[in-house]
């Protein structure tokens, strides 16, 4: 998985990988003597669609971060300059939870790709995978979900058929009626199949 094109590069991608060093110098600011690693951050949303794709852009970074204790970091925003010259702000949202899809793969953490973080460092900030990242947003399944999840598709992330196999085996432990989250599934993996053929 790790072998997959990234886009951390790009104007976005870079104010992402400087909002993890923002974060991981605020561990460091608030938690005295934190031991490397003992803070993981990881990426869904619009920053885990760009980093996948390149594609559109997000004011807010949807973080998931696991800590020995609580954090402050709601001051923690990166101005950059995107492609076409226009200032922009990346804002951590700390407050996030990928609990609020009733849908989830439940080795999404093991399967995460790391984006940051080194043998000193208290943070290790990873993201989600690709088919990880789609599955969560079959849940919620509106117009920019679907555009999201078509955009990984196209990149190449995923076939119909292999996102169909990973959503099915998130349902087993999924929260919510299974009935709708079945028909999400096939209404999307219909999507994909014509995209296909």
């Amino acid at each position: 998985m790790s072998k997959e094109k990234l886009f951390t590069n790009t104007p976005m991608g870079r104010a992402i990988i400087d909002a993890m060093l923002e974060v991981n110098a605020a561990i460091s600011e608030q938690v005295a003597d934190a031991e490397p690693g003992t803070y993981r951050a990881y990426i869904f949303g619009g920053a885990a669609l760009h980093i996948h794709t390149n594609a559109r852009g997000s004011s807010d970074i949807d973080v998931e971060i696991q800590a020995a204790q609580a954090l402050e970091l709601d001051d923690i925003t990166i101005i950059y300059t995107d492609d076409d010259g226009l200032e922009k702000a990346l804002i951590v949202d700390d407050t996030f939870s990928p609990t609020i899809s009733g849908l989830l793969p439940e080795y999404y953490q093991d399967d995460a790709i790391p984006l940051f973080g080194s043998d000193s460092d208290p943070l290790v900030a990873y993201v989600v995978t690709a088919l990880d990242l789609a599955v969560s947003k079959l849940d919620r399944l509106a117009v920019d979900d679907q555009a999201d999840i078509i955009s990984l598709h196209q990149a190449g992330k995923f076939t119909a058929e292999e996102l169909r196999k990973h959503a099915e085996e998130a349902l087993i432990g999924a929260v919510g009626n299974e009935r709708r989250l079945k028909g999400n599934i096939e209404f999307m993996v219909n999507q994909l199949q014509e995209l296909e053929s």
